[in-house]
């Protein structure tokens, strides 16, 4: 046996809430890759991204 791993309980816990992180943090990212809202003309982004180079 091993001493000083936790519960199966604990480990399950600990992999849900992982997992609810890892599934929040992709569904952030591609919520902000579609719609980002940035405004702003003048934003940084928009000189990296200009045709114009």
């Amino acid at each position: 046996m091993h001493h000083g791993i936790g519960s199966d309980l604990g480990n399950l816990i600990v992999a849900v809430v992982a997992g609810a992180i890892t599934i929040a943090c992709f569904a952030a990212m591609f919520w902000l890759l579609i719609h980002p809202g940035e405004r702003n003309a003048r934003h940084p982004k928009y000189r990296v991204l200009r045709d114009d180079h």
